[in-house]
């Protein structure tokens, strides 16, 4: 694991991204096949994904109570991001199982396709950073960003 937490983080996301491409390319049959890992007790590939995902849990917790106890509490923008982060994976999380066919197509007759969606939940945030970026240079130019 990478020694600060930035790198961590990274790790952690590039990660993600290739277990979601491994479990991805297992079909649903697979989950209810026999596993060998110690975390799937003696059962199936499902108990075994699923003890994974539990087991993540139980560290999140483990990780807040001693932030909390620690009193390393977030910043308010250390929460924003954090929620944030959440909030993507859920967003992530609802594409997931789409094809390619599928995504390109509407959400509802006459609404965006979900690639539109997606494309716009990214332009709404790249938007955002820029006016962050550029209230920014304003305010430390001395000027009235709100203007």
């Amino acid at each position: 694991m990478a020694a600060t937490v930035r790198e961590a983080i990274r790790e952690l996301m590039e990660q993600t991204m290739a277990t979601m491409d491994a479990v991805l390319q297992a079909s649903d049959r697979e989950l209810a096949m026999p596993s060998s890992h110690g975390c799937a007790q003696g059962k199936d590939v499902w108990t075994l994904i699923t003890n994974d995902i539990d087991h993540e849990k139980i560290h999140t917790a483990q990780v807040l109570e001693a932030r909390y106890e620690s009193r390393m509490t977030a910043s308010p923008m250390e929460r924003l991001v954090a929620e944030w982060l959440a909030e993507r994976a859920r967003f992530i999380g609802s594409l997931i199982g789409l094809t390619d066919e599928q995504f390109n197509r509407d959400t509802a007759p006459g609404q965006w396709t979900y690639r539109v969606v997606a494309k716009h939940v990214l332009a709404v945030e790249q938007d955002s950073l820029k006016t962050m970026a550029a209230d920014h240079l304003a305010r430390a130019a001395g000027g009235d960003p709100s203007r």
